[in-house]
């Protein structure tokens, strides 16, 4: 125990104390808050797009624009509200939060009207040889609309922009022009356009109840569908945990052969000692980038929950449904013997190795088999119960990574136990096997030349 122990604290020392370490410790929050942050300021900083719109029936077509414009943001509020108030509740708070957002937007693309409104006369505002004066300053123009109806019931539109990318303004308006097509023809058709408003306001009620529940608590909350999301996360986490530690358990076991160092290891610990020094020495190194990065989680997450505590939002029942210990409990246990399981058959592919170039090779079949899991968990989030994802789960190697987005699916206490009595057997095999080849790897018994003698079998040495 003495030699894995001081074999695993050399291990994570030799991987704490380095530039690398803290770099890595400090860049996922920082990519984290970039991936949150970058999308809102993408947004904030889109620059607003000034456009021209040219009725050329007078104005009945503009209107009908505007009009069904208007409604369509109504209806996009309206389902907003009631997705918010699915997930938490009818919170006076919250709805006016809301609602002042939605008041507080603005908008992507601003109509102007300049003295003339011929393309001859817009066409340099468009190409970029001269601006507009706008309420934000000079500006140029980023469309010329024209809408005309050459006959009755067909409406054409000319969009002139030198934009090819941003479609957004053009989609808008034949959206708005094609719904107030279809509504025409059905007022031409002899339908009441009242009724028409009313047919478009009828929607049922739908309430989506768990039967394994009494039915005064049937009925299920969106707040119960977040566990889902933990569980992918979770599964993406664990993978880029064991695609990067795990890499450096390769890479240090290659530089180790190289220098022999590991053969120093040798004449004073058992090959098994070494093996499992390193797995427990980079789980360390693993456990402390966890326990970093939690902990910043763990004061945002209390950050937040202040707040909705303040909003009068049920924080307290969000956060006992996202960390369940039915959930949480067999998630850790999914993530360790994954990461044993994956370290050990890494560890044994860098004792094979003598360079980089020869890892690389060997390690082509290792990455085709975890980027498997990936499809799987995607397909897994809509369809836990579908054949593929099933079998798939039995895979051990597979296992860990599907099961965590399956687990709050309430998928069946024999699959959990069964494909967690699967993976602890693989990964018992797997770690022996991994030690019997770390042992003929590190003792040069098993290497390139190796694989290179089994092409000279048959071949006589010349006789010189």
């Amino acid at each position: 125990m003495r030699n894995i122990y001081l074999i695993a604290r050399r291990e994570f020392l030799s991987y704490v104390a380095t530039w690398g370490f803290w770099l890595s410790l400090l860049s996922v929050p920082m990519f984290m808050a970039l991936g949150f942050g970058m999308p809102i300021l993408i947004e904030s900083s889109q620059p607003t797009r000034y456009y021209v719109l040219v009725d050329e029936t007078g104005g009945t077509l503009e209107q009908a624009v505007y009009d069904q414009i208007d409604a369509t943001r109504a209806e996009q509020a309206e389902r907003m509200r009631e997705v918010t108030q699915d997930m938490l509740g009818d919170n006076p708070q919250v709805q006016a939060a809301l609602e002042s957002s939605m008041q507080l937007s603005d908008d992507d693309y601003i109509r102007v009207s300049p003295p003339e409104t011929s393309l001859d006369a817009l066409r340099p505002y468009l190409t970029g040889q001269a601006e507009l004066e706008t309420q934000d300053g000079p500006q140029g123009l980023f469309a010329a609309i024209y809408l005309s109806e050459p006959s009755p019931g067909q409406i054409e539109i000319d969009y002139w922009s030198a934009n090819l990318t941003d479609s957004g303004l053009r989609a808008q308006i034949r959206n708005a022009l094609r719904d107030h097509m279809q509504l025409e023809h059905l007022v031409e058709a002899g339908v009441d356009p009242v009724l028409i408003e009313q047919a478009d306001d009828l929607a049922p009620t739908v309430r989506e109840l768990n039967p394994q529940r009494s039915a005064e608590t049937a009925e299920v909350s969106e707040n119960e569908r977040l566990p889902i999301f933990v569980g992918v996360a979770t599964a993406f986490g664990l993978w880029v945990v064991i695609f990067s530690v795990v890499n450096m358990l390769l890479t240090a076991m290659i530089e180790e052969k190289g220098n022999k160092v590991l053969e120093m290891m040798l004449a004073s610990a058992r090959h098994h000692e070494i093996l499992v020094g390193k797995l427990l020495g980079v789980a360390a190194v693993s456990f402390t980038l966890l326990l970093f990065w939690g902990g910043l989680a763990s004061t945002g997450g209390f950050a937040a929950q202040q707040f909705m505590a303040a909003a009068d939002i049920p924080a307290a029942e969000i956060m006992g449904t996202l960390f369940s210990p039915a959930l949480i409990g067999p998630a850790i246990g999914y993530f360790i013997i994954g990461y044993l399981m994956y370290g050990a058959i890494f560890l044994a592919v860098g004792s094979l190795c003598e360079t980089i170039q020869d890892a690389q090779s060997l390690m082509s079949p290792i990455m085709l088999i975890m980027m498997v899991p990936l499809f799987l968990v995607m397909m897994a989030i809509d369809a836990p119960d579908n054949p593929i994802v099933a079998v798939a789960s039995w895979v051990p190697l597979w296992t860990p990574f599907i099961m965590l987005v399956r687990l709050p699916q309430d998928i069946g206490l024999f699959e959990v136990i069964g494909t967690t009595l699967g993976m602890i057997a693989m990964a018992t095999a797997v770690i022996w096997g991994a030690g019997q080849l770390f042992r003929m790897g590190a003792l040069n018994q098993a290497n390139q030349d190796t694989v290179k003698g089994w092409f000279k079998i048959g071949k006589k040495k010349s006789i010189g």
